[in-house]
């Protein structure tokens, strides 16, 4: 058991979360927790909530011997805390890729991303769910000499790979041309490709809803404390409520993993991330709403990504230039209860100092919050500062 690493009760509130249901976000199939399941999940985020719902699509598969756990209330994780951001890498992480992979490998993981987008919108288009999802492109800005020439040279050696079936749908452009585009005045190079974005909390609530309808069970604040193989294969999880033995086990956990699974422990690191809401401070006008959603990169591992969402407000996340200096507060640390040092004013007339559209427009960063996601080790996270 590493209890160190499990949720904390009092996280900040993410922008995503206004739209958590009061009855649903503490939600429980029963008032006790079952004895015995067929398949247990633990984690209620992107990743159990999705695989619970093509698992429920299986041939044979009993839906109420499918038990879902969730540590804190429904989706408060990750899934609820990021960017709401759908975007591939497409290019620029080509070459590392092709170097440790080979030129199919690097194509496959591209490939796979790209699918990823088409995937999306057949899901949310099939089971007509309001999640404020939007297909656009996105827009990559290179302010930095070393990675606007990474980023070139990605571009190129990712045009030459055969196997990339997806390299059609990425533009690059240059000067003029790059700062219109991206309406960024100094960016020397911009690449687009096809993203989307959407409100990632009521696209998950949507699927778990109909999950429960079909039989599956959930029990929310039931953190699991340790879990053990048993001699006749089976898994016995211990949670905070009582024991349960199950069949099948999936750890959907994502940076809470070495709560579950110490053995993890330094290979899956938990990382504080900052996030941020912004919108016009006078309600009566309306923001320079901009199509593409972005990443921008400064230098080294420096950067931000940004979504435009349909009401014309944006989600804008990163500040790590405030955040590098404080590893002792970000990285191996599950608290998301607190921000770092000088993050929340990082994001105080963001768009203004950015954007050229929104010069002189009243903007106001209302809400700021941090989310924890799993990275690994700090020596392969540092080494992220030599590669941009």
């Amino acid at each position: 058991m590493s209890s160190k690493y499990l949720p904390v009760e009092n996280p900040t509130k993410s922008f995503w979360l206004t739209a958590e249901e009061e009855e649903f976000s503490t939600y429980r199939s029963s008032p006790e927790l079952p004895s015995e399941a067929d398949t247990i999940v633990i984690g209620s985020g992107y990743a159990g909530t999705t695989f619970t719902y093509f698992l429920l699509k299986e041939q044979g598969i009993n839906p109420s011997s499918v038990l879902m756990l969730e540590a804190r209330n429904v989706c408060s994780g990750a899934t609820a805390r990021n960017g709401g951001h759908l975007k591939p890498d497409l290019y620029y992480a080509h070459e590392k890729f092709s170097a440790k992979y080979g030129a199919k490998g690097a194509a496959e993981i591209i490939n796979f991303e790209h699918a990823h987008l088409e995937a999306m919108k057949e899901l949310i288009e099939k089971e007509e769910i309001e999640c404020d999802f939007v297909l656009t492109r996105a827009c990559d800005v290179h302010l930095h000499p070393k990675s606007v020439n990474a980023a070139i040279s990605n571009y190129k050696s990712m045009i030459k790979n055969p196997y990339v079936t997806c390299k059609k749908d990425v533009q690059i452009k240059f000067g003029e041309e790059a700062k219109i585009i991206s309406k960024v005045e100094g960016s020397p190079v911009c690449l687009t490709y096809t993203a989307g974005h959407l409100w990632p909390y009521k696209l998950m609530v949507a699927i778990l809803k109909k999950n429960i309808e079909k039989g599956m069970q959930l029990q929310t604040n039931t953190p699991v404390l340790s879990t053990a193989k048993l001699a006749d294969g089976r898994y016995l999880v211990k949670t905070n409520r009582g024991e349960i033995i199950c069949k099948n086990l999936v750890i959907a956990t994502n940076a809470y993993t070495a709560s579950v699974e110490p053995k993890f422990e330094g290979k899956i690191v938990p990382i504080k991330g900052i996030c941020s809401h912004i919108t016009s401070s006078d309600p009566n006008l309306k923001t320079p709403h901009l199509t593409n959603t972005y990443g921008i990169r400064y230098g080294g591992a420096d950067g931000d990504y940004l979504i435009n969402r349909p009401d014309g407000s944006v989600i804008v996340g990163g500040a790590k230039r405030h955040i590098f200096p404080f590893k002792q507060l970000f990285y191996g640390v599950v608290d998301d209860s607190t921000l770092i040092p000088n993050t929340k004013e990082y994001f105080n007339n963001y768009m203004n100092d950015r954007f050229y559209t929104w010069k002189g427009f009243p903007e106001v960063a209302d809400y700021v919050w941090s989310g924890i996601l799993g990275w690994f080790s700090w020596s392969w996270y540092a080494s992220c500062f030599a590669l941009c």
